[in-house]
């Protein structure tokens, strides 16, 4: 089934930008399905736009005890980026979120450590709209790119951890409109 071209875009009052104050995310492994977005061809392809980077309601299956866990991060420091990488006919996105957390609690220290070589989904809240943009995808986890923590000599100086978040995909960082589940199912 083709799809109908449309006109993109539209004017908006007051647009807004950033992403909210917490960022969620999940072992891939502790998911039984993850939904990815209708492809363009095949068995059941998209038939809008919309559908080709949409995970629609209700989304992923978490195995039963698994459960999603938040991060706060600072306010006004996260950001998503797409960007399209590969060769000619090949191109795929590259997604990623780069957040800032606070502190140097060993907890978070440690949170670091464990981090680094995990295969994961994460999701962000767009502030303006509410979005929730996902990385990882059914195929491809999101996986932490780059780790950066500074105290620096000043007394109001920097004191927190930078995070880059990546993954690749056909489509920029989809939009779940599933549930967050932070308490593990029954």
């Amino acid at each position: 089934m083709p799809i109908t071209l449309e006109d993109i875009g539209q004017e908006v009052c007051e647009p807004v930008s950033g992403i909210a104050t917490k960022v969620y995310y999940a072992l891939h492994s502790d998911f039984d399905t993850i939904v990815d977005p209708k492809d363009i061809c095949g068995d059941n392809p998209a038939a809008t736009f919309e559908e080709l980077v949409n995970i629609p309601a209700p989304g992923h299956t978490l195995a039963t005890g698994k459960q999603m866990w938040a991060i706060d991060i600072i306010e006004e420091t996260g950001s998503v980026t797409s960007t399209m990488i590969g060769e000619k006919k090949r191109r795929l996105f590259e997604n990623q979120v780069e957040i800032v957390i606070a502190g140097s609690q060993d907890k978070l220290l440690g949170f670091l450590r464990w981090i680094k070589n995990q295969s994961l989904l994460f999701f962000v809240e767009e502030f303006g709209s509410g979005n929730l943009r996902q990385l990882g995808s059914k195929r491809l986890a999101a996986y932490v790119d780059g780790i950066e923590h500074a105290i620096e000599a000043a007394l109001d100086g920097n004191n927190s951890v930078t995070i880059t978040l990546k993954d690749k995909q056909k489509w920029p960082a989809a939009i779940y409109e599933g549930d967050v589940v932070l308490t593990p199912q029954a």
